[in-house]
């Protein structure tokens, strides 16, 4: 009984962090559309035909772990603790290998970002315009970044507020890289001054973020495996127990304290999984 309280314990703990990280993402999707469209609240609304990126599918991760407890409850004939605990196991999982696709997706559309200004900066000091050096950029980079920049280049073109359809791209992608250039871009529309000498700074900036990034996750990735090759060996060990004495492994987990031991064994398993993911993520 101790046991099974723990585990729901742990569940509602999982429960509680998932719906706080969903919070703080809604506010700093809302703090960045505020500050986007502070400096032009009675103009006319622009109609975004751009996606955000990276997409995200948080609530997808979270209902898998959800369908694969029911389905070994309901088809497999699991006891509900175990169901439980393998289906909160199976949704951090597919929840890290989803943040796992997104932060590749972040890292290449940076590294575009950093090349994309470089080529900006060029076309700067050659004597180009803003508006030249965008569209002159678009000739080299490719996707995802060139939806974003040619909606930028349109919408100047089209006379829209150079500000505000550069603070919109910090929307559309709401990184830190992103954050920085257009921030940039928006004083220099405010002040003046050397846009190449601005963007050249801002672009060593961004490469330096990114050769930071690549030695944490490479660092990173012997911790992971680890954490992988030890998650592995558990089942692998239940399974070769199994093989070994059948029925003395079939009545400990038919038994309630088997049942609440293996339970609790999986929950704490999809609790270590994310304290070494968080453990092994930067933020800078």
């Amino acid at each position: 009984m101790l046991l099974t309280l723990i585990i729901a314990t742990l569940v509602a703990v999982m429960i509680v962090w998932w719906r706080a990280a969903t919070a703080r993402q809604r506010v700093v999707e809302r703090l960045d559309l505020w500050l986007a469209s502070e400096d032009a609240a009675n103009a006319p609304a622009v109609r975004r035909v751009t996606r955000p990126f990276p997409s995200r599918h948080r609530f997808g991760a979270r209902l898998s772990g959800v369908v694969a407890g029911a389905v070994l409850w309901a088809l497999f004939r699991l006891p509900l603790e175990i169901a439980v605990a393998a289906g909160a196991l199976i949704g951090v999982v597919m929840h890290l290998i989803e943040e796992q696709r997104s932060e590749q997706q972040a890292a290449l559309i940076e590294s575009q970002l950093a090349s994309a200004i470089y080529l900006m900066v060029g076309s700067l000091r050659a004597g180009a315009s803003l508006l030249a050096a965008f569209e002159s950029t678009l000739t080299e980079v490719g996707a995802p970044l060139r939806p974003y920049f040619q909606e930028v280049a349109g919408r100047i073109r089209l006379g829209d507020d150079p500000r505000l359809a550069v603070n919109d791209l910090q929307v559309h992608v709401p990184l830190e890289t992103f954050r920085l250039f257009a921030a940039s871009l928006s004083v220099h529309w405010e002040v003046g001054g050397s846009l190449a000498t601005t963007l050249s700074s801002v672009g060593q900036t961004i490469r330096d973020r990114i050769e930071l990034s690549r030695r944490v996750r490479a660092q990173a990735a012997e911790a992971q495996a680890s954490v992988a090759v030890v998650l592995v060996m558990a089942y692998a060990l239940a399974f070769l127990m199994w093989r070994t004495n059948p029925d003395r492994i079939e009545t400990f987990a038919s038994s309630a304290f088997g049942v609440a031991l293996v339970a609790l064994v999986i929950g704490l398993q999809a609790v270590g999984l994310i304290w070494i993911s968080r453990l092994n993520r930067s933020a800078f």
